[in-house]
């Protein structure tokens, strides 16, 4: 059943999750990160290589990735991510699957490429901007570390698993921002020497080679589709 569920894999695809999983662990491993660590950022990797495929079942594993990543934000008193995936992130993820389900294409097993019309992408700016100003101010109050990249997270996230609920394949734009953006909040603490979090860098390196290759592999999947 395993090997049936992975024949649909090229070679690319299965190497940059064997290698993103051994790295996590071998780098997990060397700095003594915690098991917890480890676990979301593979299962981020997994989840990552699924949506760039399509497949409907990166919307569960989503729900279980917002909850580590959530908890582990909480203890670096990452507020703010805390907030975006507990109340946003997790929400839009069970959004994601209803979604997904009831538009998935039998005849590429992946699910349909929505096309996203101009009036929403005015009104997506529009909210984007006001988001950004609000959470900022809310951050604040909670005392946030890193409050500007921490909100841009927010904001980057936001927009990329809303695209990717609407099924649009410029979601992976947004994923590709805001996994600078990871690199830049969780490479911080490396700086001040707090080697623990290696794996939560080694994460967001792999999902920039995951989500370009999304861009050209829902590309393909659109094209697909009109034929």
């Amino acid at each position: 059943m395993v090997k049936e569920y992975f024949k649909s894999w090229n070679k690319f695809e299965k190497m940059l999750v064997l290698l993103g999983t051994i790295g996590v662990i071998v780098f997990g491993c060397i700095f003594k990160s915690a098991i917890l660590t480890m676990i979301c950022s593979i299962l981020s990797i997994v989840t990552a290589m699924l949506q760039a495929k399509g497949k409907v079942e990166s919307q569960f594993i989503s729900i279980l990735v917002c909850l580590l990543y959530s908890y582990i934000s909480y203890i670096n008193r990452y507020y703010g991510e805390v907030i975006f995936y507990m109340i946003i992130m997790l929400p839009m993820s069970i959004g994601g699957i209803i979604s997904w389900l009831t538009h998935k294409n039998n005849k590429t097993d992946s699910v349909e490429v929505n096309e996203i019309k101009l009036k929403e992408w005015i009104l997506i700016c529009i909210v984007s901007v006001l988001a950004f100003i609000g959470l900022y101010y809310i951050l604040k109050i909670f005392n946030t570390n890193e409050l500007i990249v921490s909100t841009f997270s927010m904001i980057a996230s936001s927009l990329a698993i809303y695209l990717l609920v609407r099924r649009s394949k410029y979601c992976f734009i947004f994923y590709l921002i805001n996994d600078i953006i990871l690199i830049i909040l969780w490479g911080l603490p490396l700086i001040s020497g707090n080697l623990l979090f290696v794996p939560m860098v080694i994460e967001p390196f792999i999902l920039l080679i995951s989500d370009s290759y999304g861009t050209f592999n829902w590309n393909k999947m659109e094209k697909k589709q009109e034929g």
